[in-house]
């Protein structure tokens, strides 16, 4: 018994935990990882250009924890960089990620470490439930995932066509080397998750269990929030990170996936081009330079029917091409 013990707590998890003016949730954050039952973990905190007062906190909570800590910075903005920093510093076979107001069950990281110890698999996952200032409560879907063992590409292909299905970052552990081989998180503000786990989807086998063992809070003045209260911000975002996932490799040899973005590309212009913005301003990127829209729907009339009604019904261009995509 004491053998078996020994075997499952024997790989090293490290703990990736972006800070940026988080002060008021690193208590509770370090009460909750002196509480899981995983033990063989470090906790790396990368604070992120926090203006309050996280550092001094941070240092006075990790005072006699019974885990191995590290403090580093990261003078980039967001999370995508900060995550960056925390994975080239950790010494961890696996590895977790956290936001300072997230929260895990207690023995997600244990059960997250034996499916990898009984499976041959690269990532393993839970069912995220998110929590809003308003009180709403919504838990992410899972249409398509398999419970136990999901073989490339299925994966990259759900959380491709439906973002919403992502579980978060929280929710998975993954293996050093497979984050290695992708290149980490993504630089950009937005979507830096979603374009590294669409990419892992795609390429690597991954391990589902239906249990609610991540828990994100949405705040109203959260990044995500922020963006959202800008106009057009979500479909900038959406269209930032499409921009991004046309160019990757992993990508470009997936000739599903690669049809796919550049499908939601067309239609993220076309809807870009409705609020007012010119296709010059749209288009006019350097991650673009060999993308070229569709004419069905961008031709002259098309785009005068998308500036003259706000629904998509009255265009009979759009209608049509969405029938043969």
């Amino acid at each position: 018994m004491a053998f078996i013990y020994f075997i499952q707590f024997s790989k090293m998890l490290s703990v990736i935990i972006p800070i940026h003016n988080g002060e008021k949730y690193i208590p509770d954050l370090v009460s909750l990882l002196k509480e899981v039952t995983y033990k063989n973990f470090e906790a790396i905190f990368i604070d992120n250009n926090s203006t309050d007062k996280s550092v001094l906190v941070l240092q006075e909570a990790l005072k006699d924890v019974p885990f191995s800590s590290k403090i580093l910075s990261e003078e980039k903005q967001g999370a995508g960089s900060a995550r960056n920093t925390g994975i080239k510093n950790a010494d961890g076979t696996y590895l977790a990620f956290l936001d300072c107001d997230d929260k895990v069950h207690l023995s997600k990281w244990e059960e997250d470490i034996s499916i990898f110890e009984s499976h041959n698999v690269d990532f393993v996952f839970c069912r995220t439930q998110k929590n809003y200032d308003d009180g709403r409560v919504v838990y992410n879907p899972i249409d398509g995932f398999i419970e136990g063992v999901n073989n490339p590409p299925g994966l990259g292909y759900i959380w491709l066509k439906h973002y919403f299905y992502l579980q978060g970052t929280g929710a998975i552990m993954i293996k050093k080397e497979i984050v290695e081989q992708l290149g980490g998180f993504h630089s950009i503000k937005t979507g830096e998750d979603a374009f590294l786990f669409i990419r892992l989807g795609l390429k690597y086998t991954g391990y589902f269990y239906n249990k609610i063992y991540f828990f994100y809070t949405r705040h109203s003045k959260s990044t995500t929030s922020n963006t959202n209260t800008i106009q057009d911000g979500t479909l900038w975002s959406y269209f930032n990170l499409r921009k991004n996932l046309y160019n990757d490799a992993v990508v470009k040899n997936d000739l599903e996936a690669f049809k796919t973005v550049r499908k939601q590309l067309n239609y993220d212009a076309l809807l870009l081009h409705r609020s007012g913005n010119s296709l010059n301003e749209i288009l006019n990127d350097k991650l673009l330079k060999d993308f070229k829209v569709d004419f069905l729907l961008f031709n002259p009339i098309s785009l005068f029917f998308n500036r003259l009604f706000t629904k998509n019904k009255y265009n009979p261009f759009l209608q049509v091409w969405k029938r043969i995509n």
